[in-house]
Order: C-alpha cells, then sequence, then structure tokens
C-alpha cells in the first residue's frame, strides 16, 4: 500500500498523538518531504496537508488546508483549529466539511474505542470532548481522545492515499 511509503520515516508503530499543537516537527530529524512524493495519491495535497499534521508541522498543515476548497482540505483545516485549540473556528471548519463519507467507520471506531458519539459522528460534540478533557486536565479522557484523534487521522489519511475508507 503506498501509504505505507509515505509513512516509512516515522516512528513504526504510528500512534496516537498530542491533542495540542506543538511548535515544529513532532518527530526529530524528519523532513518535509517534496510534494512530488504526493502525486501517486488521490488527493495529493490533502494527503500532505494530513503528513504535515501527523509530523507536527501544523503551520504547514494550515497553509496547505487552507487552500484547498475539498471537503478533506477542509476536515484537515478544521482538525489543525481543534489542536490549536480554537473550538469556534474547528467547528467552523467542520460545518464547511458537512457530512463526509468516512464518519459511520469513524463513529464505529469511537465507540469500540469506548466513547459514544451518539447515533452517528458530530464533529463538534469531538471538539467539545477534547477541549473539556484538555481543560480539566482529566488524563484518562485525554488518552481517550487522543486515541480517537489518531483513528481519525488515519481514516482521513488513507481515504486522501486512496479514496477508500479503511
Amino acid at each position: 500500500m503506498f501509504s505505507k511509503e509515505l509513512l516509512a520515516g516515522f516512528p513504526q508503530p504510528l500512534g496516537a498523538f498530542s491533542l495540542l499543537e506543538g511548535k515544529g516537527g513532532r518527530f526529530p530529524g524528519i523532513k518535509r518531504p517534496h510534494r512530488a512524493t504526493f502525486a501517486r495519491c488521490k488527493q495529493a495535497a490533502e494527503a500532505e496537508a494530513g503528513w504535515l499534521l501527523y509530523a507536527g508541522f501544523g503551520a504547514e498543515c494550515h497553509a496547505v488546508a487552507q487552500d484547498l476548497s475539498s471537503q478533506e482540505g477542509s476536515y484537515w483545516h478544521a482538525i489543525h483549529h481543534r489542536m490549536e485549540p480554537d473550538a469556534w473556528n474547528s467547528k467552523y471548519w467542520f460545518r464547511q466539511v458537512g457530512s463526509h463519507p468516512l464518519y459511520p467507520a469513524l463513529a464505529e471506531k469511537a465507540r469500540q474505542a469506548g466513547w459514544s458519539p451518539g447515533p452517528r459522528w458530530e464533529p463538534a460534540r469531538f471538539v467539545d470532548f477534547v477541549l473539556q478533557a484538555i481543560e480539566k486536565q482529566d488524563e484518562p479522557h485525554i488518552e481517550l481522545a487522543e486515541s480517537i484523534q489518531f483513528l481519525e487521522w488515519r481514516l482521513l489519511f488513507e481515504f486522501c492515499v486512496s479514496g477508500e475508507i479503511a
């Protein structure tokens, strides 16, 4: 699978990452790949934005995502703002996403992880859950939110790479 090639520079296995955006790269020594690296992706710029988000290059992710008019570009933009944390801006961008095809799979994965998203995935509800966990410094909820955020990232990244929901 091509996405494995794109992720080869990251420490393995891939895992949950902080709910809050860090400064600079998340992984010492990892370098931003050339845009041509993503050319084989179904949605190249969107896959690049997702790669940048996971790598910890929040400002670069934002710069790419804000120029995209696709649902996935808006989705990366929304996640970036959730990680700032800027709830209002995140919810605005999730409204731009509308109903995304990966929401049913994400809702099921969130349930399996131990969080009830309700009858269907509602991004604003997850934004609120994340921000409450951070504000209360509730470690079990932070860990749960980080694991769900990783599941969300992985589903969206794979969708941008292949056009399919994993």
